[in-house]
């Protein structure tokens, strides 16, 4: 019998896959299902949460980024009505996507998670939607977040505002070589210009790596994996080993800007502060000096 369930499962996430998580799809798609029962002891927020995806340009097929978008979709599948994925041609296309939901739903936003790649040899945090970067460059610039600014004011003090990408928060300097000074990463004046937009809302940024590890939704320490690859052990990527699993927060309405514990997603998508600390963890601290005892066998940091 429950090999007849197993198996039923798998075909039914097989052709959820086959009909709402194609290729051609993706590009366009914003959830529509209906709401699904929630247990009457859990309390959840109120309000709608988004999860949007920039898909990135590439070649070739991106398998993690499709695991997200099949591992999200399938998420708010079974939250129908509260829980929508949004992919993200631009801020435009994704705004106009939300603000099309929330109008007709009648609410307000409770969380947003920005899913994206940080591009670490920029030299500065940053985090896409769609074709739009976002960076201390342009931030404050208001013809650039034109639809960001249009998005605030479906957001009040309740709202959380993830970005998700790699390296967002990062206060640390990008390390000198040897043709170049070391350059500050400026996450906290991303951060800091993101939440005045979001002026009544709280913002996260994390200052290493955000993995989409299985389990996102499910409030563990998912975002607070690490890269494999020999290229990472260098000497440039030393910063982001010391500050792996490592967030901040800011909130524009109170001034404050500080460092909290690492952050997750639970299963409706609500953005969630864990107890403890990724790096107070006995596996990430042994991981962590195991892979900086590599990096410190080497002296050149290469250009």
């Amino acid at each position: 019998m429950k090999k007849t369930i197993t198996l039923l499962y798998l075909l039914f996430t097989l052709c959820a896959a086959q009909s709402q998580v194609t290729t051609a799809q993706l590009s366009n798609d914003v959830n529509s299902y209906v709401t699904s029962t929630t247990p009457a002891t859990v309390v959840k927020e109120d309000g709608i949460n988004f999860y949007v995806i920039t898909k990135e340009k590439s070649k070739k097929f991106d398998f993690a980024a499709f695991s997200v978008v099949l591992r999200a979709k399938i998420r708010s599948f079974f939250d129908r009505g509260t829980f929508y994925v949004v992919i993200a041609k631009s801020s435009e296309d994704a705004i106009e996507k939300m603000t099309r939901i929330l109008k007709d739903r009648n609410k307000m936003i409770a969380n947003i998670w920005f899913d994206s790649h940080g591009h670490y040899r920029n030299r500065y945090s940053s985090f896409r939607i769609g074709s739009d970067e976002f960076s201390y460059k342009n931030i404050n610039d208001t013809n650039a977040t034109h639809y960001l600014q249009l998005l605030s004011a479906y957001c009040d003090e309740r709202t959380k505002i993830g970005l998700g990408s790699c390296y967002s928060g990062a206060r640390y300097d990008f390390p000198k070589t040897d043709s170049t000074e070391a350059t500050p990463m400026k996450g906290d004046s991303l951060m800091i210009g993101v939440g005045n937009i979001f002026n009544r809302s709280t913002v996260y940024g994390s200052e290493g790596w955000v993995m989409s590890k299985p389990g996102i939704f499910s409030n563990k320490y998912a975002f607070a994996g690490y890269i494999l690859g020999k290229r990472y052990l260098k000497p440039m990527w030393t910063p982001v080993w010391e500050h792996l699993g490592e967030w901040n927060q800011y909130s524009a309405r109170t001034g404050e800007f500080k460092a909290v514990n690492t952050v997750s997603l639970n299963r409706w998508g609500d953005i969630r502060i864990r107890e403890r600390n990724y790096q107070d963890l006995n596996k990430a601290k042994t991981a962590i000096a195991a892979k900086l005892a590599i990096i410190h066998q080497n002296t050149t940091i290469p250009n």
